[in-house]
């Protein structure tokens, strides 16, 4: 795969607080931290993005309303 490399600018302080996690946890540079917490960023974003694709879908197919929806996620929470 091919690589780039791009330059970024950032507050002292965030990266004062990437330094101190580096450090103290077993990521092995700024680099390695930033690499893999972009790419957590974006799987949590296009897995969000997903799910509410997956519950609108479901509305649409049984048409709910959203108050349908929080009606079933009250009851849910009483019988609990």
């Amino acid at each position: 795969m091919a690589t780039a490399i791009i330059q970024i600018p950032f507050q002292e302080e965030l990266l004062l607080q990437i330094d101190r996690f580096v450090e103290n946890n077993t990521v092995s540079s700024r680099e390695d931290l930033i690499r893999t917490a972009t790419e957590m960023y974006i799987r949590c974003k296009w897995n969000w993005k997903n799910i509410f694709s997956y519950g609108e879908q479901l509305a649409l197919n049984n048409n709910l309303s959203e108050d349908d929806v929080m009606n079933e996620i009250k009851a849910n929470r009483r019988c609990k």
